[in-house]
């Protein structure tokens, strides 16, 4: 396989590729991407926690976790009001 096909192939089945091509309402596009960014700002704190690693950097590992909530709930959000306007006001 090539370089240009695999990157392709990556890039065709990358989680915010098929959020951002998918055919669905955009508030549902940016709810989606909300968990994504939770789901990848949980991650690295999640690691160390199950593996019980002695980080250093597991306060700074809970706020970086602590802002991608917030930003993720800001998203839900302004997802969810772009699904009520489109639903109520522009048919």
């Amino acid at each position: 396989m090539s370089f240009k096909r695999a990157a392709n192939y990556l890039w065709q089945r990358n989680p915010i590729t098929r959020v951002l091509y998918a055919r669905a309402d955009r508030g549902l596009k940016i709810i989606a991407l909300s968990l994504i960014v939770v789901l990848l700002t949980a991650l690295p704190y999640g690691i160390t926690s199950s593996f019980g690693w002695a980080v250093s950097a597991r306060t700074e590992l809970a706020w970086l976790f602590a802002v991608g909530a917030a930003v993720a709930h800001v998203g839900f959000v302004v997802g969810l009001s772009l699904l009520i306007y489109d639903r109520l006001w522009r048919r």
